[in-house]
């Protein structure tokens, strides 16, 4: 097998330069060749790769570490096998290893809490998607400018799983190795806070709770012997912080903390008395009332229809609920990235910032269904309220107006007059109908151009059942508003879309939704006149929709106001911060405004959250093409125009991708191909709006070529 070197390209990652070799393998610096990024690759020692534990140890890693998504757990981005050797990529990190740290001496106690705070908040993830690490140690944990990480899910297992270790083989270090371990029993999540017990011991004495000469004598001393309290070495540990470690080094896994959350609280309890700076909290700052978000339902059954069931009743409940003053509700937009993530509801909690989350699961026998609801609190885990409802499909409604209520109830919100009949109003007479029209909603969710044609087939079915159905009507606007944005078929697919939303408004004057639709229409139609007439009638109806000042910000910015757009972004993204649409549109306005200050910061925060969205999703060309932009902004130019032309060659339909494509080109400096490009589009894409043409900041640079104006003005001709 011969050496690794410097330029081999392992997948798509080129090797730059070794960074350190140990017992398990080699780990080399290495570029990522797909995304601007650079990563650490770990091999297997040459003389292991043979050794099918070592590989399916390695490869293991991958599969378990991989779901894990928690700030203070190193990213796993990819698993295989280059040249006989097996291989990890993983995100790169810059710091120091906690070992390095603690041999200048223990940390100041409230940096020593903390710590173990934030190692605790991330364990609590990790078990509950069943992961036990197994060798946690100060070796493991590296500390960086965003908090520390746990490293090395080398010889972390499934819990119960003991394939692995069923040769009696010592997986672990033995110094940070829990009694169980020791005598050979299987390691649980306990294991795992006995190993952060002495992690917190030597950050608070810089000294292990256990030492011996011989692994026959450590473990006879972790077995049988109970260490000298930390405050006996260090005088400002308080009583408190001695029985949390003494509790967690309690050698009866029984009297251990059987949660990480139970620590989490006990350390806070811990900061608090000592007058040290309170953990950030879960919920939004400055929110003063829940905010929810509710998932996609699991599909219990076989039938593929029940997915977009499960979906549909879902986003009506955001509906439901987005209508109570007393409660936030996370957007549809912000959730969807979870539909096919199976995360822990803390786990999603804490990326959304919400301080609950409405999950559930749906199983359907027949005419009848069985439908789990269940409220978790995101500061513990902890399921605040759960029921099961076993009702007809034609009773579905009931069961959304139900679990509405009993939201409202464990939530302890105060309902203002008139919210009580709002949610027990059903939106449609006809069960069937209603049916419909969830179904339809997951599809227009899917901006897939064979999901949008099934939606609309969906919402005519369910108008059809009920011809008075104003959310349906209102559906059908905005579902062939997308469609005629991204996808331009027939120009009178845009006057079918203004017949329906004026419908729903006859139907329902009230509805949110159906100005948000004829918003869409007049932005395609290229109205933004229009379009800020409609959709500051949507935010006077609900002043708190981030997805509705979106469209109002944007509404500004195509009429060249963008002192007037800036605001109303920014309020958004207070609720939504990580909203790739909004911080562009936000930027977008910065940029009009000449404030190349706030534009930098924009557009690196844009950059992060793409990076992260693409790799989560790499099939979402939109995103992939918004980060073409952002990096050819950042003068990332051969990165940005790589992500720009794989957008476009994996979606040849999207308008909207033709046009960030463009974009690009123009921040590339490649005026003929930005111009070809926006030629191909307004040939494809009649309908593709022509204002924001005139005033996208992003296309300045062609806008003064003679080209440029007989492109818009054969396009408006």
């Amino acid at each position: 097998m011969r050496p690794l070197s410097a330029g081999d390209t392992v997948s798509h990652y080129r090797l730059l330069s070794p960074l350190a070799e140990g017992g398990m393998g080699q780990l080399w610096l290495a570029e990522d060749t797909a995304l601007p990024r650079r990563v650490a690759v770990k091999f297997v020692n040459a003389e292991r790769a043979d050794d099918p534990v070592a590989t399916e140890r390695l490869l293991r890693e991958a599969r378990l570490a991989a779901s894990v998504d928690h700030p203070q757990v190193v990213t796993v981005y990819e698993a295989g096998v280059y040249e006989g050797r097996p291989f990890l990529v993983t995100q790169y990190l810059e710091g120091e290893t906690l070992e390095r740290r603690l041999a200048r001496g223990p940390l100041p106690v409230p940096e020593a809490v903390a710590l173990a705070r934030a190692i605790a908040d991330a364990l609590a993830e990790v078990h509950a998607l069943g992961i036990v690490h197994r060798d946690l140690k100060p070796a493991n944990l590296m500390l960086t400018p965003h908090g520390p990480r746990i490293l090395d899910f080398g010889i972390s297992a499934l819990a119960g799983s003991s394939r692995l270790t069923g040769t009696g083989e010592l997986l672990g270090t033995p110094f940070a190795m829990s009694p169980e371990q020791f005598e050979g029993r299987p390691a649980d999540a306990r294991s795992d806070l006995w190993s952060l017990g002495v992690v917190l011991y030597q950050a608070l004495t810089g000294a292990r709770p256990f030492e011996a000469a011989t692994i026959a004598a450590l473990a006879d001393r972790v077995r049988n012997a109970n260490p000298e309290p930390p405050s006996h070495r260090q005088p400002a540990v308080t009583p408190a912080l001695d029985r949390i470690v003494a509790k967690l080094l309690a050698r009866d896994p029984a009297r251990r903390y059987a949660r990480a959350e139970e620590l989490i609280a006990d350390l806070d309890m811990v900061s608090a008395e000592r007058g040290d700076t309170a953990p950030i909290p879960r919920e939004r700052a400055g929110a003063g009332r829940p905010r929810i978000a509710v998932l996609d339902f699991e599909v219990l059954g076989a039938d593929p229809e029940d997915r977009f069931l499960a979906a549909g009743l879902a986003e009506d409940l955001v509906v439901d609920l987005a209508r109570l003053r007393g409660i936030e509700v996370s957007a549809r937009g912000e959730v969807l990235p979870y539909r096919d993530r199976n995360l822990p509801p803390r786990t999603v909690a804490r990326e959304l910032g919400v301080s609950h989350v409405l999950h559930g699961s749906v199983r359907r026998s027949g005419l009848r269904g069985r439908i789990n609801v269940q409220l978790v609190r995101a500061s513990d885990g902890h399921a605040i309220w759960a029921e099961r409802f076993d009702r007809s499909l034609e009773d579905l409604f009931e069961v959304q107006a139900e679990v509405s209520k009993r939201v409202v109830d464990a939530l302890q919100v105060r309902l203002e007059p008139g919210e009580g009949e709002l949610l027990e109003r059903p939106p449609s007479r006809n069960p069937q109908a209603y049916t419909h029209y969830l179904k339809a909603l997951a599809l227009v969710d899917e901006v897939r151009r064979a999901s949008n044609w099934t939606a609309e087939a969906e919402l005519r079915q369910a108008i059809a059942l009920d011809p008075e159905f104003a959310l349906a009507e209102a559906a059908l606007a905005d579902c062939l508003a997308r469609r005629a944005y991204a996808w331009w078929v027939d120009p009178a697919v845009l006057e079918e879309a203004r017949r329906h939303a004026d419908r729903a408004l006859a139907l329902d004057p009230g509805l949110p939704q159906a100005y948000v639709a004829r918003g869409r229409i007049c932005n395609v139609a290229g109205d933004p006149a229009g379009m800020l007439e409609a959709v500051t009638q949507a935010r006077m109806l609900d002043s708190r929709d981030p997805e509705i000042m979106l469209w109002v910000g944007r509404s500004y910015l195509s009429l060249g106001r963008p002192e007037q757009a800036i605001g109303i972004l920014e309020r958004a993204l207070a609720q939504r911060p990580r909203d790739y649409r909004l911080i562009s549109a936000y930027a977008d306005g910065l940029d009009l405004l000449g404030r190349k200050a706030g534009l930098a910061d924009a557009l690196a925060r844009i950059r992060e959250v793409l990076l992260e969205t693409v790799e989560r999703n790499p099939h979402d060309t939109y995103a992939r093409s918004m980060l073409g932009i952002a990096l050819t902004q950042l003068g990332q130019v051969d990165e940005g125009l790589m992500q720009a032309e794989r957008a476009v060659a994996e979606d040849r339909e999207d308008g909207r991708v033709w046009y960030n494509a463009a974009c690009a080109y123009t921040q590339a400096g490649r005026p003929d191909q930005a111009i070809d490009m926006l030629q191909r589009l307004l040939t494809t894409h009649p309908g593709f709006p022509r204002g924001w043409l005139q005033r996208d900041p992003d296309l300045a640079a062609i806008r003064s070529r003679p080209e440029f104006a007989a492109l818009v003005a054969r396009s408006a001709g």
